[in-house]
């Protein structure tokens, strides 16, 4: 079921209207658990297991990575006997029981340990088994040991990337102290399924989301209008930009070698557009879905094209997967290290460590490594680029005239890798981009050129703010009559051919 679809649409007053309908907070949370399990159960009921597994596993984790520690014990003057003697009296499996029986730190790691491998292991499995299969077969071709090893054909969980990291980071979060467990099983639930953003983000983390499940909604609360414009405006970059870009991106990626290098430009160009509308789209959707019910969900992406450098936009871009990253991956690491053996180079090489980790989020094949790899290196350029730089102060006005452009040319560049087919076709069409060599004489049709003018425009005005807090202010019959005027013209503009959304396959 996607956004862009009339029967979300449809599924969506529907969830909206008896939501509202019904008084008591707890009816309204159980009525939208409901719905988000037949949301998922719309693209395949099958692994609706796997995400009840996946609920289940981090539910029970946190609630005994809560358990008190000895040296907890020790300053609350309660001995570990006495809590055995309490336990013995009481049925093992008694909640109460079971979750004040002390434990050490090697039994919270082992709990931790269970989550990691149990979701990791699902990841692994649907995600990854095949590439890892493929690339050690290869690689003991080339040693000139041969081996058969057969590949399943898996069909990949929607959304599984996703929610994994999302529950992931619930029990690494209890696990170092930052976040107290849930007791409510279905509060838990609904923080994991929530169907605006379970198949394809933002990447929520429980420390913002929870609190919220905590809180009666109140309609005269909910930013209708402003939720409203955000939903049509993802519509747009979706149904308008993206799907209409996409025949032309395909055409080209298809069949590198029968274009012009010119053709490759603009084949290049329009993917970084059509991802961009498409997973920008697609978050601007789920956040005035969410908003529409009264929650809130953080901001994915703040105009990344407008970075002034390569550090700027990856702060800008899926701002939910590079904190997660930034937070469990690059920090960790970083701290394996007392501070005084923290180098540079070793902050450098947790960086590169990321950005490939990156590459494999995004998919299970080698030319999103050699992309993450990329932007690790170019972050990495970046920064020693500036620790040379900062004394010429001279130079700031410069830097801020090619700052854009410099970015985006190599983010372009390195999107070659992100959408090609496989490394091979990524290195030849690479090679047409940057050395402007023509590996054909077609030239692609431009006839949805159009779609830039008005993109940038909108684009810029909404960086600017201009529209902001325009439709607020207006009467509610002015609001009515421009929102039915631009509902009319976003669906004119609507591709003849939908697309699904680009980030489902990750």
């Amino acid at each position: 079921m996607v956004f862009t679809e009339f029967r979300f649409v449809f599924f969506f007053l529907i969830v909206f209207c008896i939501y509202w309908a019904l008084e008591k907070h707890n009816h309204r949370k159980v009525w939208l658990l409901v719905c988000s399990y037949i949301f998922y159960s719309a693209w395949d009921w099958r692994f609706l297991f796997l995400l009840l597994l996946s609920t289940v596993i981090d539910y029970f984790v946190g609630l005994m990575l809560s358990r008190p520690q000895v040296s907890d014990l020790q300053e609350q003057e309660i001995t570990k006997i006495e809590v055995v003697q309490k336990a013995e009296t009481t049925s093992f499996w008694h909640w109460d029981a079971l979750l004040n029986q002390p434990q050490n730190q090697q039994q919270r790691q082992a709990w931790l340990i269970l989550s990691l491998v149990a979701n990791l292991g699902i990841l692994g499995f649907f995600k990854y088994y095949n590439f890892f299969t493929d690339s050690a077969a290869n690689l003991l071709a080339f040693l000139g040991l041969p081996l058969s090893i057969k590949t399943l054909n898996i069909i990949l969980p929607a959304g599984i990337s996703f929610y994994t990291f999302q529950t992931l980071s619930y029990s690494l979060d209890i696990y170092l102290g930052k976040l107290k467990p849930v007791r409510n099983f279905w509060d838990f639930s609904l923080f994991v399924t929530f169907f605006p953003q379970l198949v394809a983000g933002p990447i929520v983390r429980a420390s913002t989301f929870l609190p919220q499940l905590l809180t009666p909604k109140n309609f005269n609360d909910v930013d209708v209008r402003g939720c409203l414009i955000l939903f049509f405006v993802g519509y747009f970059k979706k149904a308008c930009i993206s799907d209409n870009l996409s025949p032309l991106v395909e055409q080209y990626f298809t069949n590198p070698e029968n274009y012009t290098f010119l053709s490759c430009w603009i084949a290049v160009i329009s993917f970084v557009i059509q991802i961009y509308c498409d997973f920008s789209g697609y978050s601007d959707m789920a956040i005035a879905s969410a908003g529409l019910l009264g929650y809130k969900l953080p901001l994915n992406f703040n105009f990344p094209y407008l970075s002034g450098n390569i550090t700027d936009l990856w702060q800008r871009w899926h701002i939910t997967l590079y904190s997660w990253l930034r937070d469990y991956v690059y920090i960790p690491l970083m701290r394996k290290r007392p501070k005084a053996e923290r180098t540079e180079l070793f902050g450098y090489k947790n960086l590169l460590i990321l950005m490939l980790l990156s590459g494999l989020w995004h998919g299970a094949a080698w030319h999103f490594v050699v992309w993450g790899g990329l932007n690790g290196f170019a972050l990495v350029v970046h920064k020693q680029w500036l620790s040379r730089i900062a004394p010429y102060k001279g130079l700031l006005t410069l830097r801020k005239m090619l700052g854009i452009p410099l970015t985006m040319y190599w983010f372009c560049a390195s999107a070659v890798f992100f959408r090609s087919n496989d490394l091979s076709s990524a290195i030849q069409i690479e090679k047409s981009f940057l050395f402007l060599n023509s590996l054909g004489s077609q030239n692609l049709n431009l006839q949805v050129a159009w779609i830039f003018a008005p993109l940038i425009m909108l684009h810029w005005a909404a960086y600017k703010g201009w529209f902001a807090d325009w439709w607020r202010k207006i009467p509610s019959w002015s609001f009515a009559v421009c929102f039915g005027v631009l509902v009319s013209a976003i669906f004119r503009l609507t591709a003849i051919n939908p697309q699904p959304f680009v980030y489902f396959q990750f």
